[in-house]
């Protein structure tokens, strides 16, 4: 099971690092050149000094009059200044500024076609269980929770580069307390497909199918070989709960090189039961009634 543990890790790990190369840039230099001055201005320090330092204003140099020192400038908002020689320590002409502009190379989406997609989700999922007593089960527990790690595959159809409709599966691979798997349709709109990072809205409504095993109280005695009995005595049951699962919301999506994406995707759990079968050595069902509702978050990359 820790081998599981650390496989799973591993798998989440590398999605992230694949993520991380879906924003490429391309770094360009500009050389920007202004004349500068620099002016003294005062400050007033915590203890309440004043401090006197200088700050270079980009612009042009308009005249300068070497008999009295002033300097008429105007600056890069297109203001007007006149320094006399006191009010400035330097200046100089054409001083050149190094500036770096990042550009973002945009990767294109898959907009026809079909797209593959491949990862793992985790859920929460919280098993409400409604028992009523009756005069052979005395007690069965009130709830319980799940915390499946699934493989999650799934294929579907673009209709353009916002819209996708297909048909996706999840398989337990860890599981606390049952077995699960899901297979239905799904569907998701991408609000901005310009974008390499674009938020999207993800639907799907599946067939779920989840086994677990509980004990309940009975009204019943158990004997044992050394002559002691034990009263009420504990009856394991096996549960399938069979049940339309709805899954819905939020996802964003990373686009990356040769069409391909990563996505990470955060799901509400709803389950309707269908039918529920219970097995046991007596071969009598207890009156239970099951619910089930939880969260999800999956990492899947497309293909």
């Amino acid at each position: 099971m820790n081998n599981l543990h650390l496989i799973i890790a591993l798998v989440f790990f590398n999605l992230t690092l694949i993520a991380q190369d879906t924003i490429p840039k391309s770094s360009n230099q500009i050389v920007e050149i202004y004349d500068v001055v620099a002016v003294y201005k005062d400050h007033v320090d915590g203890r309440g000094r004043v401090r006197q330092f200088t700050s270079e204003i980009k612009g042009e140099i308009i005249k300068y009059d070497e008999s009295t020192g002033i300097l008429t400038f105007k600056d890069k908002e297109g203001k007007m200044y006149s320094f006399s020689n006191s009010e400035y320590k330097y200046f100089e002409y054409n001083k050149e500024f190094v500036k770096k502009i990042k550009n973002i190379v945009i990767h294109p989406r898959k907009s026809e076609g079909f797209m593959f997609s491949a990862g793992l989700s985790a859920s929460y999922m919280n098993i409400q269980h409604n028992f009523t007593p009756d005069d052979y089960f005395i007690n069965g527990i009130d709830s319980d929770a799940d915390l499946p790690i699934s493989l999650k595959l799934g294929v579907s159809k673009l209709i353009d580069e916002n819209h996708l409709v297909g048909i996706s599966s999840e398989l337990a691979l860890n599981s606390s307390v049952s077995s699960y798997f899901n297979f239905g349709a799904r569907y998701r709109y991408l609000y901005d497909a310009s974008k390499n990072t674009a938020f999207y809205f993800p639907v799907e409504l599946k067939f779920s199918h989840n086994t677990h095993s509980y004990q309940y109280q009975v009204n019943d005695t158990t004997f044992t070989d050394n002559m002691d009995w034990s009263y009420p005595t504990d009856l394991q049951t096996d549960i399938t709960l069979n049940a339309i699962e709805l899954n819905l919301g939020q996802g964003i999506s990373f686009a990356m090189k040769n069409e391909k994406s990563f996505s990470l995707e955060l799901m509400l759990i709803k389950q309707l039961m269908l039918n529920e079968r219970f097995q046991n050595s007596k071969n009598i069902d207890p009156k239970s009634e099951f619910g089930i509702t939880g969260l999800k978050l999956s990492a899947v990359m497309n293909f």
